[in-house]
Formats: structure tokens, C-alpha cells, sequence
């Protein structure tokens, strides 16, 4: 082998044992035997290696017709690779596909040219491998398709469209509580020494056109449309707002009625499947609060700290999610918000039971928010981004800063994949969904909470 070609393919051999490695490394696992995560994760990484020292022990040993099928693997790989990502994703490959075609076709072209002088004695062993790997490389595209949106909207009907123009303020005040900014649906409640921001309005803030990776969309297709208000009206009964983006959404707000509960009503009606890898069903921030922890209805008597994470390594973010066979699990990265995941609490969550998540500062119980459907729309297949068990529902919560006091920041999802490592999507299905939570006001002093409750213990370390 001239030095030219020698030297050309150890470059291509290093930069594919390289991404190989990283990719095994990096990628999630803990899928199951029949996940198509599994094949591509754990093993296609393994393959290429394999095909990577083959190549080497051949050429170290100078075994030319062993050489030439191992180096075959890769042209015929990457081009069938890219080929079927070209129809599997046809709108963000349309054109990135050509990428690792002329990569194929530089491969290629360096085959014939390395081995131009020395007829193989057998053709059939280089055809046989390049078959082989183009079948690998097709179905490495498939792999990467995202799952079938399982989430379930409730498919009501939507609130009839309110007409009127509502100015900021004062009109958003509707009471000492409760303040609406109606240009983007957000709440402002307060409860006891705490304040809350909620943001309870379906939101899709990384989208991807087919299902592929969202890095790599065009940036006003992966941005999407922001919602815009189009309508509001306020009389006795609250507030009632109506949005528009591709799709429509409603927010309706009960008046702060004293000591009683406040109530938000999203609703979010969409035409399509909409595949996205960062939404928000509903997002609440928290301040005002000394030592913040949380409990779950679900877990009542488990109080989990919460605390500061780091992204995209470092200290672990906590999470809750319920799975397919309807246990709801709290848990910890290991790094960040990758796997695998450490238990802190668990029980039992029904589909369409509430979810009540309380508020705690300190040892005193401050506030409850109760979520009436994220257990009945939720989605629980597998999420392709943090593997080990996890599905695409997700309610995360951790600090924003490193002092016990800092504000907290509480994000709930139908179905997303911001657990884990990668920018894969997951899908929403079309149909009607709604938000109904209440958030109250507990005002439980410690030592009544203690007496009301004996059994409750300590927030988790």
C-alpha cells in the first residue's frame, strides 16, 4: 500500500475507532433487548470497532484481501446510511444527506485507487462485506427514528373564543394573590411566604419536522411560532385568554377568591403530531422560601430536598416520573441529568388520578399544586435520550443557584427528552389537551403538621 493511501485510511480508521468509542461512551443505555436503542447504542459501537482492529490486524499482518473487504465496510455503510436518513428524515436531511454521501463516495474512490494495481483473487468476500454493512448502515437511520407519540389527550372540547382586549394592568390583578401577565399566560400566585410563577400553557420551545434530531433543523422550524394572544375578557367569574400559534390555546383564571384555591385551566388543541425534544406542560418557579422540598402525592411522606443540578455533568438533578405500568418513582442522576437513576421515593399513580405536589419551607407545609390531568395525557414510552427505565414524562426541579434560598424551578412534561444526553424528539399526539391545576394555600404551622402527620419524615439527603 503506497504511503499516501496508508496514511488515509489510518485517519479514517482513528476518526471512526474515535466516534465509536464516544458514541458507545456517551449514548444512553439500560434499554431493553427488543429497543432498537439497544442495537444502536451498545452494539453498532462494538461492530465498528471490531471492523476498525480487523482492518489494522490485516494490514499489519499484510493480508491484502482482508484489508480490502474491512475497508469496503465503511463507503458502503456510510452511503446506505445516508440514503435511507435521506427518506427516513426527508425534510432536515434534505440536503445534510449529501454529507456523508461524498464522504462514501471519497471512501470509495480511495478503495479502488488503494488497491488499483492488486486483483482480488475473490471478488465475493469484499461484495459480502459491503452488503453486509450497507444493511447495517440502513438500518442505523431506522434506529433513530423516535417512538409513536403515546400521549393522550383528553380531547375535550375546547372553550368557546372570548372577544375583548384586556390591558396588563390593572386589569391582570385579580386579587391580593394573584396576578396574570395575559401577553404570555403566566401567573404570578402567591402562597403563604412563597411566590410562584407558573407558566401553564402547552408550549413547544425545540421542535423538529420529522423526527430528526433537533440540532440539526433549520432555526425557525425548530423555534416554531410563539403563542399570541388574540382575545381576552374579564368579568366575575376570572379571566379567560385565547392564543394562537399552529395551534390554539385557551387560559382561563378563577378570581382570587379569599383563602380558597386558585385556579388555572389551559387548554391546547393541536391539528397534528407535533415531534419536539424541549416543551412544557406546565413550568412553575418558586421563591421566597428558606430550605425548599418537595412531596408527592403519590409518596406523601417522603420529602425529597431540592437542590442545585449541573448541565451537562455534575451534580445530579432530580426528577419524577410515572411509568407504563403506573408507578411513579422519584429519582437522581448519576451525572447531571444522565443515568443511571437512584430511587429516592415511589407508589402507585393511577391514569386520570390528580397529582398533588406540596410545597415545604423547612419543616412547615406551604403550598400545594394540584395537577388534575398530567397523569391521564402523560406519555410512558421509553425515553430515547435518558434510557435506564425512564419514559418521556418528566417533572423536574432543582435550584437555579447554589444558596438553599435560591430560587427553585419545577418543569412538567407530557412528553420530552430533556433527561438525558442528545436532541432527539419525542411526539405529541394530535387532539385536545388540557391543564386544570389548583394551587392552595396550607399555612400548616411544623408543630401542627407534626401532630396531623407523625409519620412524615425527613427530607431525603
Amino acid at each position: 500500500m503506497a504511503r499516501p493511501w496508508r496514511l488515509f485510511w489510518l485517519l479514517v480508521l482513528s476518526l471512526h475507532a474515535v466516534a465509536a468509542s464516544a458514541w458507545w461512551w456517551l449514548t444512553p443505555g439500560g434499554f431493553p433487548f427488543s429497543h432498537p436503542r439497544f442495537w444502536s447504542n451498545s452494539v453498532a459501537p462494538i461492530v465498528v470497532l471490531a471492523v476498525v482492529v480487523a482492518a489494522v490486524m490485516a494490514a499489519r499482518r499484510e493480508r491484502l484481501e482482508r484489508l480490502r473487504a474491512s475497508l469496503a465496510a465503511f463507503p458502503a455503510a456510510w452511503c446506505a446510511s445516508a440514503l435511507v436518513g435521506r427518506f427516513v428524515f426527508p425534510i432536515t436531511l434534505g440536503r445534510l444527506f449529501v454529507v456523508p454521501l461524498i464522504g462514501a463516495a471519497l471512501m470509495a474512490g480511495a478503495l479502488v485507487m488503494t488497491f488499483r494495481r492488486k486483483a482480488p483473487a475473490a471478488v465475493w468476500p469484499v461484495w459480502g462485506v459491503a452488503l453486509v454493512a450497507a444493511l447495517v448502515g440502513a438500518v442505523l437511520p431506522l434506529s433513530q427514528r423516535p417512538p409513536a407519540p403515546d400521549t393522550r389527550p383528553l380531547n375535550l372540547a375546547m372553550p368557546e373564543t372570548v372577544s375583548g382586549t384586556v390591558a396588563p394592568s390593572p386589569n391582570g390583578r385579580l386579587g391580593e394573590r394573584l396576578f396574570v401577565h395575559v401577553g404570555d399566560g403566566s401567573a404570578t400566585v402567591k402562597a403563604g411566604g412563597l411566590t410562584l410563577s407558573v407558566q401553564p400553557l402547552l408550549r413547544f420551545l425545540a421542535r423538529s419536522p420529522d423526527g430528526c434530531l433537533t440540532i440539526l433543523a433549520p432555526p425557525a422550524i425548530r423555534e416554531g411560532p410563539d403563542l399570541r394572544l388574540t382575545s381576552a375578557a374579564q368579568d366575575e367569574n376570572g379571566l379567560s385568554l385565547t392564543y394562537r400559534a399552529d395551534y390554539d390555546a385557551t387560559l382561563q383564571v378563577g378570581p382570587d377568591a379569599g383563602a380558597g384555591p386558585i385556579v388555572l385551566e389551559s387548554t391546547a388543541r393541536l391539528p397534528c403530531p407535533i415531534e419536539s425534544h424541549l416543551n412544557s406542560f406546565c413550568d412553575v418557579e418558586v421563591s421566597g422560601h428558606k430550605r425548599l422540598s418537595l412531596s408527592f402525592s403519590p409518596c406523601p411522606n417522603q420529602r425529597i430536598e431540592v437542590r442545585p443540578a449541573d448541565y451537562p455533568v455534575g451534580r445530579p438533578l432530580r426528577f419524577a416520573y410515572m411509568d407504563a405500568a403506573g408507578g411513579f418513582h422519584v429519582v437522581e442522576g448519576t451525572s447531571g441529568e444522565k443515568g443511571p437513576f437512584r430511587e429516592l421515593a415511589g407508589g402507585r399513580l393511577t391514569r386520570s388520578e390528580p397529582l398533588a405536589i406540596t410545597l415545604h419551607d423547612g419543616d412547615a407545609a406551604v403550598a400545594r399544586i394540584t395537577l388534575d390531568d398530567w397523569s391521564a395525557q402523560a406519555g410512558t414510552v421509553l425515553s430515547p435520550t435518558a434510557g435506564w427505565g425512564a419514559p418521556v414524562n418528566a417533572i423536574e426541579f432543582s435550584l437555579e443557584g447554589d444558596a438553599p434560598g435560591s430560587r427553585a424551578a419545577i418543569y412538567i412534561t407530557l412528553a420530552g427528552t430533556s433527561v438525558g444526553r442528545g436532541w432527539d424528539c419525542v411526539g405529541h399526539a394530535a387532539g385536545t389537551y388540557r391543564n386544570r391545576l389548583r394551587i392552595e394555600t396550607l399555612g400548616v404551622r411544623p408543630a401542627a403538621e407534626a401532630a396531623r402527620n407523625p409519620d412524615l419524615k425527613a427530607p431525603l439527603p
